[in-house]
């Protein structure tokens, strides 16, 4: 496989200020030719009662152009101020960030390059494509999906900044290169294809995990709160940073001319787009799209565009002006909230702003407006609106942090808000209560904080529950409705309970002031299913997978049962005859359908055969073999092997989900990378699995297994399986089995025969390798072990 690239173009700081020059010069130039050419025609028409036609097309031009520079220059600026700022926050974080040595292995090329290049076959969010530590694989993911342009392949390069350079000469922020790729493959002959290759600095995908930077112990503290406005600031600044590479460098990639450049830079400066941008959120159709943009993207749109977008939906079902105003300035006051504990833009925790924001959204789309013999009204979806938001709203979350020990025994901290603290804030700052009590202005003034200047208050920052002019224990009814709907959220609610009693206890107390219960249950469990299912509607299969192992590392829970097999943890929700009649509501956006009928696919029917396809196909491309190991133990013999074939890639398939997380931790530190672990059972992967694609299939027997007299089901079952498998081989491929049959020797003619069914034939052919490592012992097998190699009988 040979690599040609072409000219390197750049995303430039020196390009951008020699624009900003051209512009500033623009600006001055026409500001003088506007006066040259504006200031004569007053007093030559007051003279001669004449208009110069020419002198006014002139005055006009540059005038035009004095607005055309003036607000490119801002604009090209602002660029240029958003990339600097972002490096700058950075370097202050993490003073090595841009200059952190990382070698990735080309399996291309059989070398390594410089930088974070994830090529291997396996999929980016699985555990064993390994990331270093500095780096943030959300924010990396974050610019590979805003590059996508169709029938377009693209891949990230994370390199130091010496190596675009950032710093001297033409000071790159990013760099795009079109390569031309010859392979030679038995199957196709030669093959030339074209692949964008995105160089970016390590800043741009910096990984601001808290704990990072700040012990648990010291999270209070005042270095910590410093270092916490730090990380929040970083975190604004690396997505404005991320959309303005985007942004420059997507058009070279769709269009890969060099005229491209030009255009890029006239499209950035076009006074027409600039105010269109200001101004186009307000038109009516700009909203349309804008829902359904979100509805598309609803995991990776910025907390700005999502919070527009819930105002939207909010006001279409009806929510009064007022009420909007309110609603919009409690998500003010929450944003700030979750930026000081680190939660707000750009942070890849779970239980971020974000998520709060994504549910809200959710639960709004997710309710009609006539369901289940009840006609909901505009205070019923505020009510839920309200609920959505404050839900997860436990400020002291991090400083409730406990060590326990993970799958692998090592020490983890337990983190997440809890839903009794959420209640316990609420009741203690009223927020809930001056949501309803308040008027408007008294609401916003609620969230001032004039300690520090009374003329000049800090906005959103603050609570002041005095403010209200009833009694604690005097709580209006609209804030027990909130109340009931959040402690439904716990989880696992059918488990817990506390949560279960308190429900139970304000429907009584809400019984008896006149409110429907049962209307208000079904709204609670609506908000419960937004909340379980939000996750796997807002974005790809892998993605989701990402996001839901992150939760449940954040709650200490098994992750086992939510990520490779999530039956129990579907079986919560999505087989309720309720969640299936919301996604089946005509008001339901039937992307967020499309998207829940693929994720439960591909988690629920515990058979991820198209996620190994994939992998085989793309470990074809780039290794000389594909093996595959059916019934694997714990990866350690799988590893070994790998690591004295580098050359070849082996896939293990298991059905102990433990056995599976062992090996994947051991196959993630695999240099190069060529193996990977799934979990399934072998009788649904392997009739899936394409045919003749498989080079050698390694199977581990215990004693006996092939010996008819001791269990017959056994070697029926083996049978079976080999007569699945012969279809998978290529021409070729080979069997080879690893036993401790202590009587081989007297039964081999009965053994002979059983495969001979199969259409297998035993060789002894020395050119035919055997991949079991010679001093292995493994748990199974300890003395007599035999090698048995395999090949069909019909092959050539």
């Amino acid at each position: 496989m040979s690599h040609i690239g072409n000219e390197p173009r750049p995303f430039s700081l020196y390009y951008n200020d020699l624009a900003r020059w051209l512009f500033i010069t623009l600006t001055f130039s026409g500001l003088l030719a506007t006066g040259w050419f504006g200031i004569p025609l007053t007093p030559t028409y007051l003279t001669t009662n004449q208009v110069d036609i020419v002198a006014e097309i002139l005055t006009l031009m540059s005038a035009l152009g004095t607005v055309w520079g003036a607000m490119a220059y801002r604009e090209l600026t602002r660029s240029a101020e958003k990339v600097l700022s972002a490096k700058y926050k950075a370097k202050q974080l993490d003073p090595q960030i841009g200059d952190y040595q990382y070698r990735s292995y080309n399996p291309e090329t059989k070398q390594y390059e410089a930088g974070y290049l994830p090529l291997g076959p396996i999929d980016f969010w699985d555990k064993e494509t390994k990331a270093p530590s500095w780096l943030d694989k959300g924010k990396y993911w974050h610019i590979l999906l805003g590059l996508q342009s169709k029938d377009k392949e693209i891949i990230i390069q994370v390199v130091r900044d010496s190596e675009l350079p950032f710093s001297t000469g033409r000071r790159n922020v990013a760099v795009t290169i079109k390569e031309r790729i010859a392979s030679l493959s038995p199957q196709h002959g030669k093959r030339e294809y074209f692949r964008y290759r995105v160089k970016i600095p390590q800043w741009l995908v910096m990984n601001t995990e808290r704990s990072r930077y700040i012990d648990s112990r010291e999270f209070q503290s005042l270095e910590g709160q410093e270092i916490r406005t730090k990380i929040t600031d970083l975190n604004k600044a690396l997505v404005s940073a991320a959309e303005e590479v985007i942004e420059r460098e997507k058009p070279r990639i769709k269009y890969p001319y060099w005229i491209t450049t030009l255009g890029i830079y006239l499209n950035k400066s076009l006074p027409l787009r600039i105010i269109y941008e200001d101004v186009g959120r307000y038109l009516p159709r700009s909203k349309r799209n804008l829902i359904r943009d979100i509805n598309k993207n609803l995991a990776n749109a910025k907390n700005e565009e999502l919070i527009a977008a819930i105002i939207q939906v909010a006001s279409d079902r009806g929510i009064p002006p007022n009420s909007i105003r309110k609603i919009r300035t409690l998500m003010n006051f929450l944003g700030n909230a979750y930026d000081n504990q680190g939660l707000g833009e750009g942070s890849t925790e779970y239980h971020n702003f974000h998520h709060s924001l994504e549910v809200s959204y959710m639960v709004l789309q997710m309710l009609p407006r006539d369901f289940h013999g009840f006609v909901f009204t505009e205070k019923d979806y505020e009510l839920l609106l309200g609920s959505a938001l404050l839900h997860d709203y436990d400020p002291v979350q991090s400083t409730f942090v406990t060590t326990a020990t993970n799958d692998n025994r090592a020490p983890v901290s337990i983190k997440g808000p809890k839903v009794s603290r959420t209640i316990n804030e609420l009741r203690k700052i009223r927020i809930h209560e001056a949501y309803f009590m308040l008027n408007l202005s008294e609401f916003e003034e609620y969230f001032r904080d004039r300690a520090h200047s009374p003329k000049i208050p800090a906005e959103f920052s603050t609570t002041h529950p005095e403010y209200l002019r009833s009694a604690a224990h005097e709580r209006t009814e609209e804030s027990l409705v909130i109340e009931a709907l959040i402690w439904h959220t716990d989880f696992p609610y059918y488990r817990s309970k506390e949560a279960q009693e308190a429900f139970s206890s304000l429907m009584k107390d809400l019984s008896a002031e006149g409110y429907n219960s049962d209307k208000i249950s079904l709204l609670a469990v609506i908000l419960w299913l937004a909340d379980l299912s939000v996750t796997y509607m807002s974005s790809d299969p892998i993605r989701a997978w990402d996001r839901v192992t992150s939760l449940y590392d954040e709650l200490y829970l098994p992750k086992l049962e939510a990520v490779p097999r999530t039956d129990s943890f579907f079986a919560d929700f999505a087989q309720t005859g309720l969640f299936k009649e919301l996604m089946h509501s005509k008001t339901f956006p039937d992307v967020f359908r499309q998207r829940w009928n693929l994720i439960y696919q591909f988690f629920h029917e515990g058979n991820p055969s198209t996620q190994l396809n994939r992998t085989i196909a793309d470990a074809k491309k780039l290794f000389l073999k594909v093996n595959v190991q059916l019934a694997m133990l714990n990866g350690e013999m799988l590893e070994q092997v790998a690591i004295d074939n580098w050359a070849e890639y082996f896939i293990g398939i298991s059905e102990d989900q433990q056995a599976v997380l062992r090996a994947k931790n051991r196959f993630a530190m695999l240099d190069p990378p060529n193996a990977s672990a799934f979990w399934g059972s072998t009788s649904k992967l392997i009739p899936n699995v394409i045919n003749k694609v498989v080079d050698n299939f390694i199977i581990v027997l215990p004693r006996n297994t092939l010996d008819q007299r001791e269990d017959s089901t056994q070697i029926i079952s083996f049978k079976t399986l080999l007569s699945i498998i012969k279809h998978k081989l290529r021409d070729d491929g080979t069997i080879q089995i690893l036993t401790n049959m202590k009587e081989y020797i007297e039964h081999q003619n009965e053994i002979i025969l059983t495969l001979g069914d199969c259409g297998f034939d035993m060789i002894t052919d020395e050119k035919y390798k055997t991949y079991f490592p010679s001093k292995w012992q493994g748990s199974q097998l300890s003395e007599n072990k035999k090698v048995i190699v395999l090949r069909s009988r019909d092959a050539s």
